[in-house]
């Protein structure tokens, strides 16, 4: 049985029993800036006092209009308009919707496919769930998810956690550029693949495919984007600006609910009225007191320059992740960029299934909070991405309690790889 949560202070979460937690994953890989930022929850509540909740269609607000900017200003590429939602789903959605709405109106309705990549997730809603390469969490759904947009999938070569520029070439000629929609990647993966980062000229070349064949060129940044992986967005270090950029977790850091679809010129430009006034949206959709909770944390994450520190957090946890690679055989590597950054496991589905979520149990055993990841054997691993403001005193208390996480699972090491039981710390 789960424990029941008492209260949590920047990297820490405590039960009622009293027991402390350093999340580890920062909730759901979304709590960017940590538990309980005063600058934060002051303007969360400075806010409920003057109102929770407008319509959009019936009002404006400041804090949307101010929040609206800076996106535009840390986007990728330009950005004409922005679309709010709740949730990573419900922005997938939207450019779902997007995409399908635009070749209906440009009287192209055979171009239609969306093309993704397996592994990833791209939410739990149907459309964006039928664009997910995620097959666990598609199971027994397909009677659901047979009637949404028609989705294509690439795959990785044997061996390899990602498609590579081969693989989406090959792809894309077998739909056939003139029925291909959009293409949706995620720069960095998340759970589905365990951070696994796309190759850089992969997204570069899908880039200039998308220019040439006209297709939109969606980025699933609900995880990597605004400052994890070091930079404000994970297909700047590719140097690439997507069509459509999809943001979510890091703009709420966890709390209030609120997604954002961002949509370059080239998209927008092809509708002749605002893309805000197409039937997109939800009820709670971009209300003021969410647009206050994710403009005071994007204001927050520009003050205190959160992505460069998560570059140089990255960089010690990576250090600390690779000598723990060398003390655990059942650790194979480590991937991933800036805090967005796991371990791969040993998994031998025979004998020892489920690797990833016996270490997420172990590591809560020693009050270290972790995300179990990966869609099958070659991609088994845990997702270690704590919130981009942990000093270097709580990552030293990650490894050690990490440490002894791996020490409980020893046994397993040994028995999977034929290595000695590592030494106690």
């Amino acid at each position: 049985m789960l424990p029941v949560v008492s209260h949590a202070t920047g990297v820490y979460v405590f039960d009622e029993a009293g027991k402390e937690y350093l999340d580890g994953c920062s909730g759901a890989v979304n709590v960017n800036l940590g538990h309980g930022v005063e600058d934060i929850t002051k303007r969360m509540h400075d806010q409920i006092d003057k109102v929770c909740f407008t319509y959009r269609t019936q009002f404006r607000s400041r804090p949307l209009e101010q929040l609206t900017e800076h996106l535009k200003q840390l986007a990728p590429g330009e950005v004409s308009e922005v679309v709010y939602g709740n949730s990573g789903s419900d922005a997938i959605e939207t450019a779902l919707r997007l995409v399908t709405l635009l070749n209906a109106r440009s009287y192209r309705p055979f171009k239609s496919t969306v093309l993704t990549e397996e592994p990833s997730y791209h939410g739990m809603t149907a459309g964006a769930l039928a664009a997910s390469g995620h097959p666990l969490r598609r199971e027994h759904l397909t009677p659901l998810l047979a009637n949404q947009a028609t989705v294509a999938k690439v795959r990785p070569k044997n061996g390899a956690l990602r498609a590579d520029v081969e693989d989406w070439e090959e792809a894309i000629e077998r739909i056939g550029p003139a029925n291909l929609a959009a293409v949706i990647i995620e720069p960095v993966g998340g759970a589905s693949s365990g951070a696994a980062p796309a190759d850089r000229e992969t997204l570069r070349r899908l880039r200039e495919l998308a220019d040439e064949h006209r297709f939109v060129l969606v980025a699933d940044e609900v995880m990597s984007g605004l400052g994890r992986t070091g930079t404000w967005f994970a297909s700047q270090h590719a140097g690439i600006a997507p069509d459509v950029t999809v943001v979510g977790k890091g703009m709420s850091s966890g709390y209030a609910p609120i997604s954002a679809t961002l949509i370059s010129p080239s998209v927008a430009g092809q509708f002749d009225v605002p893309v805000s006034s197409l039937l997109f949206g939800h009820t709670m959709a971009g209300a003021p007191l969410a647009a206050a909770a994710g403009l005071a944390v994007v204001e927050y994450s520009r003050s205190e320059q959160i992505p460069q520190k998560a570059a140089r957090a990255g960089e010690r946890l990576r250090q600390i992740l690779e000598d723990v690679t060398g003390r655990h055989p059942l650790v194979t590597g480590v991937r991933g960029v800036g805090l967005q950054l796991a371990l791969g496991l040993h998994s031998d589905p025979d004998r020892f299934p489920g690797t990833s979520a016996d270490l997420t149990r172990a590591a809560r055993e020693e009050g270290l909070l972790l995300y179990p990841a990966g869609i099958g054997p070659r991609w088994e691993s845990v997702l270690v991405t704590p919130p981009l403001t942990i000093s270097d005193r709580e990552l030293d208390d990650l490894a050690v309690r990490l440490d002894r996480a791996l020490l409980r699972l020893a046994p397993r090491a040994a028995r999977t790889t034929g290595a000695a039981l590592p030494a106690t710390v």
